[in-house]
Order: C-alpha cells, then structure tokens, then sequence
C-alpha cells in the first residue's frame, strides 16, 4: 500500500500564533506574506497566494511558494478567466455571510466535500498543464469576506490529492474571519491616504492652474494634471471654437497619434450628430463596442466624458481614455472636484481676454485702439529688428470728415469710420496692423516693406481701395520708415504725424513720405 503524505496537525495555538506575526507586522502586504508562506506549511500546500479585489479586478498581493519557477509563475500569471468569474460573480452577489470555499481537483470535476464548498465546472482548466508540471492535485479557493462585502481570495495550490479535509477547512472557517477585517481596514486607509494625496494635489493644481496665462497653457497643464491626480493614461479637451468641437491637448500617449484622434472624432460625430454635434450635458461613460472601435490607434475599452461648465453653459469636454489599467469610474468624486477647478480657471482666463480685449479695440469699428496698436507696435518692432527688416508706418487722417458729421450728422460719420475700417483691414496683407488711433485717424504697419517705388504702389492701391467716394471723403497719408529713419516709436510717430500735416497742408489727398516735397 503506498505511503499517505504526512498531514501536520495544525492547533489553537498554532492560529494564534500566526495571528499575532501577522499583527505584529507594520507592512500590510508582509504581513499577508506571513500568511501565505505559513500556509504552506500549514495546509500541505505547494503554492499559496492572495489576491485582492482592486479597481474591479483581482490583484496578486502576497505570493508564496516552494520553488522559484512556482512563485513566478503565481506572480505573473492572471487568475483563469472561469475562476476569476466565479470570485468576481461574488463580488456582485447578496447574502455573502461567512466564507463559501471551493474545492477544486485539478485532474477531474469539482467535487463537492462538504455542504459549505461549491460544486463546479473546470475552474482551472486554463492553468491544468502547468499545475501538472508542478505536481498539483487539488486546489482551494477562500473568498476574504468582511460584512457581506468581498475584499479578495486566497487560494492554496496542493499536491496531495487528499488536502483539504474537514479539519483544514474548520481552521480556514475560524481563521478566515480574524483575517478579513485587517484587509478591510488596510483598504479604507489606503483609500484615505488615495484620497488625502489626491486632496493635496488639488490644492497644489488650485494654485498652477490659476497662474496659467492663456488658454493653451491651462488646458496644457491640466492634461498633465490630470495623469498625475487621476493616474490617467491618456486623454484630451473636446472644446467648442467658432461654432466647431475641436481636439484640444492631447496628453499621455495621445500626443503620438493626435491627427489619428482627430480624424476617429470627426467620423463619430458625423456618425451619431448628422445635424450638429451636441455636447454632453452630464458626465458620460461610453463603453465602446466592436464596431466603435474601428480606426482606433489605440484599443480602448471605454471613454469617460466629463463636461466643462460655466455660467456661459457646457464650453468643452473632458474625454478620459480608460483601455482597463485603471477603473477611471472611482475616481469620480476627484474628477468632479478636479473638472470644476478647471472650469474657474478656464472662465477666468476669458474673462481676462475678453477684457483685454475690450481695453485694446475700438468698439466703434471693431478694429485696435491706440492703446492696443502702441502694445502690438512694440513687438512689432522687436520682431522687425531680429530680422533686420524694415517697415512702413502710416497715419492715415480722412479729408472732408469734420464736414460730413456737421451736415449728415454723427451717425452718418461713425458709418463712415467704420466703412474706411473695413476696407483698411481687407486691403491689407495678413501679417500687417491696423487700428483706429483717434477720431478720424487711422494707423497702418506695412510689414518687411522698404520706402521705393513699389511701397508707393502698395499705398496707392490702398487709398484707393477704400471707397470715400461714397461719403465724399478723401484721405492723407504721412509715412515714415523704421527702422531707417527711426527706431523709437515716439520719435517714428512724431515723424509720420508731421508729414501728414504737411500734406494736409499742401491740398490734401498726399502721400507724403521724406521725399514728398524735397
């Protein structure tokens, strides 16, 4: 007959004094390493391993086994799919009250050994191979239950075909429960310190975000924010501009595969909003099928979108790329808090704008202002001086004006104002300035434009585009050369303002530049 495998005998005592090496541990995850390894002494096993329920997903935290080979092959291995789905059916389901272990042998079908363990299908049968390479027979599966509410299983791996008896079982039945509530409490501090880091970083993102300039920056910042705040992977801002809902600051692995995005985006809003794409009132959670994937870069199982809102209503999108590395749904209650902020920030910086705005153009023509021209011409003449260039200042004074507001009135003169507006900035070239520096004058920079005989023909064609003909106009022109003949603003201002006078002086309608009257 052969020889049964020597089962230990285990004792009170012996529970106890596990459980007090377990509590005298400070490391959570050292001390269910205490577990697993005394498991294997204790439950004749070969393999032992926990594994806890985590962003609805079962993690391996404590592994313990005999040989090398057996602990990597816990440690990097997934749970099989058919035991994960038994554990994970768990987690969702009621009346979870004490511990419902299952038996499993490897060789044949689940057998059910006592009525406090669950008959079932091949669990394991994915792993069956391997687990006859190390000589497994039976296996055994021990929910971690606190409260009706499922924290994780340990599962112990044995190459005795006998393992498991009702003696063992008792023993996992008293110290199963004595276990579970240090799990519980280990995962309420962890999420509390999640939640306090998380706080923290709020706050500190509070005082970057608020500091941001421009939009560009803050939506800049805030991907990068949101990574470190919400352990994103990926994600970007769906923002309206114009009318139109645009990508905006791609971040994470995004950035690689922007215009791929972009074009994704397009396609799915032409598919689902023909008529015009409308935005999310409340935050979302797509879950992607099949189909929606197509033409991705990138698998993804689903896509939170969390709206932007202001008082002005929903101006943008916050879409949040989840590919199953991380359950972006628990952090909702951060990304809230996190989504507001940035909205503040966001309507500041607008209304910042807005406001600059208003200080820099003249409300009458829609044009700058003086004070926005003398803010542009400064860095107009930076620019102008590190390409070693030179441009045209004009002021341009309309003839005939103080008479059309006397005898047709203001209403007829602000009409004129901004019609020679209009014209001025269609007639110009894209990268030239003009603005509405007082009354009925007008000011022009032709950019990287020497003083010659085309220069001339460029202003001629401009007097000429304006149409004072239909309010009886005429205009004068006093020209000046920077950096040639000036290269202070004051000074160049000066210049052109007395040359106008000059023309003005001298019948009006001129072009009057250095050489006009020589």
């Amino acid at each position: 007959m052969p020889l049964q495998p020597q089962r230990n005998c285990l004792k009170l005592e012996d529970i106890f004094g596990l459980l007090q090496e377990i509590n005298h541990e400070e490391n959570f995850e050292d001390s269910l390493g205490i577990l697993t390894k005394r498991g294997l002494d204790f439950f004749n096993c070969t393999m032992a391993g926990i594994w806890l329920w985590q962003d609805k997903k079962l993690q391996p935290i404590a592994i313990s086994a005999r040989t090398e080979m057996q602990e990597q092959f816990l440690a990097h291995n997934d749970l099989p799919k058919d035991f994960r789905t038994f554990v994970e059916g768990m987690a969702g389901g009621h009346d979870l009250v004490g511990p419902k272990l299952l038996i499993h042998e490897v060789l044949d079908h689940c057998n059910e050994c006592d009525a406090n363990l669950t008959k079932g299908i091949n669990y394991f049968s994915a792993w069956n191979e391997i687990l006859m390479q190390f000589g497994v027979r039976r296996i055994l599966g021990v929910p971690l239950i606190h409260f009706g509410q499922l924290l994780g299983v340990l599962t112990l791996f044995s190459d005795d075909p006998a393992c498991f008896d009702k003696d063992n079982v008792q023993w996992l039945e008293l110290l199963i429960p004595l276990i579970s509530p240090n799990v519980y409490e280990q995962q309420l501090r962890l999420a509390a310190l999640d939640r306090e880091q998380a706080l923290s970083l709020l706050l500190r993102g509070t005082e970057i975000l608020v500091k941001a300039e421009s939009e560009v920056q803050l939506l800049s910042e805030a991907g990068e924010m949101a990574m470190e705040l919400l352990y994103l992977e990926a994600g970007f801002f769906h923002m309206e501009e114009d009318g139109e809902w645009k990508l905006r600051a791609p971040f994470g692995r995004l950035k690689q595969s922007e215009s791929v995005w972009q074009e994704w985006i397009q396609k799915d809003k032409q598919k689902k909003f023909p008529l015009g794409y409308l935005a999310n009132q409340v935050p979302t959670l797509r879950v992607l099928k099949e189909d929606d994937q197509k033409d991705m870069p990138h698998l993804v199982d689903k896509i939170l979108i969390q709206p932007i809102n202001t008082y002005r209503g929903v101006i943008g999108e916050f879409w949040l790329i989840d590919s199953g590395t991380r359950d972006i749904e628990q952090t909702q209650e951060i990304l809230s808090a996190f989504v507001r902020m940035l909205s503040m920030a966001l309507e500041t910086i607008r209304q910042r704008q807005e406001l600059e705005h208003l200080a820099t153009t003249d409300r009458l023509t829609g044009i700058m202002n003086r004070q926005g021209f003398e803010q542009r011409i400064l860095g107009e003449m930076a620019g102008t001086l590190r390409r070693r260039s030179t441009f045209l200042f004009i002021l341009l004074d309309l003839d005939g004006f103080k008479k059309l507001n006397d005898t047709q009135g203001h209403p007829i003169g602000d009409l004129a104002l901004s019609h020679v507006a209009q014209n001025l900035q269609k007639s110009v070239r894209q990268g030239d300035i003009v603005a509405r520096t007082g009354g009925d004058e007008f000011a022009v920079i032709l950019t990287d434009l020497k003083m010659g005989q085309d220069a001339m023909g460029i202003m001629e064609r401009l007097k000429n585009s304006l149409g004072l003909e239909k309010y009886g106009l005429g205009i004068s022109m006093g020209v000046a050369e920077f950096p040639t003949e000036s290269a202070d603003y004051e000074a160049l201002y000066k210049l052109s303002d007395h040359r106008l006078y000059l023309g003005k002086q001298n019948g009006k309608g001129h072009i009057v530049t250095g050489n006009t009257f020589d």
